[in-house]
């Protein structure tokens, strides 16, 4: 699933965005260096925290949480952007948080937000048809004591793109690939607290449109065409989650897995999308966080080119062009060290490495695909622990720039 989302969060391809970082816990989504809507590890929280400076007994001081407020909070976050995929590009996000019921002290804000982008990839005399723009509605809502989990989100994505035959670092030809996207998840905590199962339904239509009968017949080897396709898109869902915070985690574990396809005839398939994060308060407060994630999304049968694994896309290495490093499978892992330095400003850097691959006996001779990188975040709203993030990466597609709203993982 290519992430619809991810690539409006990153914007490419959207099975993976309306299933990852986008509408589904965790994830991975399409991530071209533009990524902009919270991942679940950004867009739930479970106790609300403001930057409030207070002194500990040993040591430098952390920040309180503040008292938690179940009144309306609204901001609009702009974002200009560059990224090698994209151009230079702005992302422009309203967003909502709220309590739907606010007798309910134990679930989470929820949350609701627009995305829009607009982005022109140099050079720019001929911006008419190097340019993308994409609208995406996401919902993230708690109910019931947090018993009830839904997330929602529609997408329109037309983005100009670049298709890298396999092991090449140079383009072979430009296209343009056109997505709708309406997902929905619904999640319901059983056996024991935290831990949650649930289903996803929604569908994903899409093209592309390259300039000559040759390149056509390349992006119909990895399941796309100029003709409007339009498939199902079901699956199961399963989280445990024992975060303090889903806004800014300093401890617990969150995993998710995710198993869903399509039965459309000639295009049948199953996508298996596991992930692992755990943190780590290295101060005992919030104030200096050590965080890990172990990601996979792993393809099996007739793949449409938005079921393709992307290396690059949110919840995944940063560092990489989307759409660069592709393939049925992928796996890695990546860390982050994040620094509250002063009030509502924060550090972050991290690294991690990974592999695409086609099946499980070709990892071994895949390339390992490192990348690092390093952030600046900005607290948005006082009374809501969720930051605004800017990141400059470096991987094997060179220096990206990234900005984002909510935590990479």
């Amino acid at each position: 699933m290519a992430t619809a989302l991810a690539q409006v969060e990153q914007t490419a391809p959207a099975e993976s965005a309306a299933a990852e970082g986008t509408a589904a816990d965790e994830t991975p989504a399409q991530a071209t260096p533009a990524e902009t809507t919270p991942t679940e590890g950004a867009a739930t929280e479970t106790t609300p925290a403001a930057a409030a400076e207070t002194p500990a007994k040993d040591g430098p001081a952390e920040v309180a949480p503040a008292k938690a407020t179940k009144d309306p909070t609204f901001a609009v976050v702009p974002g200009p952007f560059y990224n090698p995929s994209l151009g230079v590009g702005l992302n422009v996000i309203p967003m909502l948080m709220f309590h739907p019921d606010k007798r309910d002290d134990v679930s989470p804000a929820s949350i609701a937000m627009l995305n829009l982008l607009y982005a022109i990839k140099p050079p720019f005399d001929d911006a008419g048809s190097r340019q993308s723009v994409a609208a995406s509605a996401l919902t993230r809502l708690y109910f019931d004591e947090d018993h009830w989990r839904v997330t929602g989100i529609a997408a329109y994505i037309n983005l100009f793109q670049q298709y890298f035959p396999a092991g090449a670092s140079d383009p072979s030809f430009n296209y343009r690939l056109e997505q709708l996207v309406a997902i929905a998840q619904v999640y319901r905590q059983v056996l024991w607290k935290g831990f949650y199962v649930g289903a996803l339904v929604g569908g994903i239509g899409y093209h592309t449109k390259a300039d000559n009968p040759e390149d056509e017949a390349a992006l119909a080897g990895i399941g796309s065409s100029s003709d409007w396709s339009f498939a199902p898109n079901l699956g199961l869902l399963s989280q445990f989650d024992s975060r303090d915070n889903k806004y800014y985690p300093t401890r617990g574990v969150n995993f998710n897995l995710r198993i869903n396809g399509s039965f459309k005839s000639d295009q049948e398939y199953v996508l298996l999308a596991p992930g692992f994060n755990q943190y780590f308060s290295l101060l005992g407060g919030n104030r200096l966080v050590l965080a890990y994630r172990l990601f996979g999304q792993f393809g099996f049968g007739e793949l449409p080119i938005s079921a393709y694994a992307r290396y690059g896309m949110r919840g995944t290495t940063l560092g990489y062009e989307t759409g660069e490093y592709m393939d049925e499978k992928m796996a890695g892992l990546e860390s982050e060290l994040r620094w509250m330095v002063w009030q509502r400003f924060g550090l972050e850097g991290g690294a991690g490495v990974g592999k695409v691959f086609a099946e499980f006996d070709e990892f071994t001779d895949a390339a390992w695909l490192p990348g690092v990188w390093g952030s600046g975040t900005y607290k948005i709203m006082e009374d809501r622990d969720i930051r605004a993030r800017a990141t400059i990466a470096y991987g094997k597609s060179g220096a990206l720039f990234y900005f984002a709203v909510g935590q990479n993982f």
